[in-house]
């Protein structure tokens, strides 16, 4: 039989080990390949600007997004060293197709952009840098975020819709990049982690809260489990630095923070480590301090937005969902039940970490992660004023519990359905399913969750790595 030379020396050089100038020839061909794609996808939003040529125009949304794709394959490409040339070709190929979707959502405006941002950023456009460091537009916002919008301002002549939503693109590659580093605490190998990397950058409610809805959730979520992995790699100090950024950008940090007993119990994390995170906290307020702020603005403006929103639920997946609230206004609802539920929030909390303290000897990796993402449910689950997007965290975390035991897949669907069904009732178009399901949903998750930690207590540190 004639040997088939050419699919042999394909099949060889496919299977072989990519070098390193293969992968950065292969980074930057694939790089080009998809500005290409990028330059012929459709953006509607560019057609009502007209200071620029289209030409123009399409060249940085293209170069931009293509940005996007170029730092998601490089972090999968650092990562994966050690894999051959047909795994990195796909990897190359699953990422494109990832961001090309995002993209492909990236002309939705969203009340929240029109009634907020977009006016945020056409004042900041009138102002110069310092002034704008200083002034208290948006002020119901952390100065961090406000900086991004700041950079927005910087160019009034493109769409500031697709800039708002890039920052969210970004902030999407770190949490994905944090779920991979969260993987190898268990999985030994490649493959698992960037399986979860792109799992996450996939989840619906990964897609719509950023290339659709504009919202900025990723930036504290990725942060938050960046400071998880590295606390649980014995590396405090940066993971309290973590820490401090995302409570510098969005108050649910505090959703994450019970993860702290845990790690102090573990000795993974010492008190004198704490300090770290106000620090940090200050030192993201200093340009906003220097503009002009006052220090008492930057220290309680997460109490001025505690007192918004004066509601027992705004479509969270929450108890609240099962209240019959069409029968009764909103306000009285909250003037009734929301001291019940302040309490509610804060026994929840103490009955999740009981079992942690009484179990500290038996702690690990995993029972960490499902403590706090059973936290990051059910205090949002009880607690009143929750968001729709006040347990992205939860949908996110979840993921990572099925590399140590694929059983709990049960656990991203869940939630990812309660949130999602949320999700439908905050955007344009008929909720998909009545909120109380999605309630329902989420408790059952929350149920599931304890039970996997209770069983994991038991068992102590005696799980197995799996091979990728």
């Amino acid at each position: 039989m004639t040997k088939d030379y050419p699919s042999e020396m394909l099949r060889g050089a496919l299977n072989r080990k990519a070098a390193p100038w293969m992968r950065a020839l292969l980074l930057a061909v694939s790089t080009a390949v998809f500005f290409g794609f990028a330059w012929h996808a459709r953006y509607a939003t560019l057609d009502s600007y007209g200071s620029w040529q289209m030409d123009e125009l399409l060249l940085m949304t293209a170069v931009m997004f293509t940005a996007v794709f170029a730092l998601s394959f490089g972090v999968q490409q650092r990562f994966a060293r050690s894999q051959p040339l047909s795994v990195c070709l796909l990897l190359a190929v699953v990422t494109g197709a990832v961001v090309l979707a995002k993209v492909s959502l990236l002309d939705y405006v969203s009340d929240d952009y029109t009634i907020f941002l977009n006016n945020w950023i056409s004042e900041y456009a009138q102002m110069g840098i310092r002034e704008g460091l200083g002034s208290y537009i948006g002020s119901d916002y952390t100065p961090p975020y406000l900086y991004l919008m700041l950079v927005i301002s910087r160019f009034p002549d493109y769409p500031w819709l697709y800039m708002v939503k890039l920052i969210s693109l970004l902030f999407e590659v770190l949490m994905a990049y944090a779920m991979l580093r969260l993987a190898t605490l268990r999985a030994r190998g490649e493959g698992v982690p960037l399986l979860l990397y792109h799992m996450t950058m996939i989840l619906p409610t990964v897609m719509f809260n950023g290339a659709y809805w504009g919202q900025c959730d990723a930036i504290y979520t990725g942060f938050c489990l960046l400071a998880l992995y590295l606390a649980l790699s014995d590396r405090p100090c940066r993971s309290m630095l973590c820490f401090g950024v995302a409570l510098s950008f969005k108050l649910q940090t505090v959703f994450f923070l019970p993860a702290l007993l845990p790690l102090w119990l573990q000795k993974k994390v010492k008190l004198r480590h704490l300090p770290l995170i106000p620090a940090m906290y200050m030192v993201m307020m200093l340009p906003a301090l220097w503009g002009g702020k006052s220090l008492h603005h930057v220290l309680t403006c997460y109490m001025q937005q505690a007192g918004q929103y004066n509601f027992l639920t705004v479509n969270a997946p929450c108890l609240y969902q099962l209240f019959p609230m069409a029968e009764i206004d909103g306000n009285v609802l909250y003037a009734m039940f929301s001291p019940m539920a302040m309490a509610l929030g804060f026994a929840v909390l103490a009955a999740c970490c009981l079992p942690v303290c009484v179990h500290r000897d038996r702690l690990n990796a995993e029972s960490t992660l499902l403590f706090t993402t059973l936290t990051l449910a059910s205090v949002a689950f009880v607690l009143p004023k929750m968001h729709e997007r006040y347990t992205f965290g939860a949908d996110v975390l979840s993921l990572a519990l099925c590399v140590f035991a694929p059983r709990r897949i049960a656990l991203p669907l869940l939630f990812g359905l309660a949130s999602y069904i949320c999700y439908t009732a905050g955007l344009p178009g008929d909720s998909i399913m009545a909120l109380r399901w999605a309630a329902l949903f989420q408790l059952a998750a929350i149920v599931l969750t304890a039970v996997e930690l209770a069983r994991t207590l038991r068992a102590g540190n005696g799980a197995m790595e799996v091979k990728a």
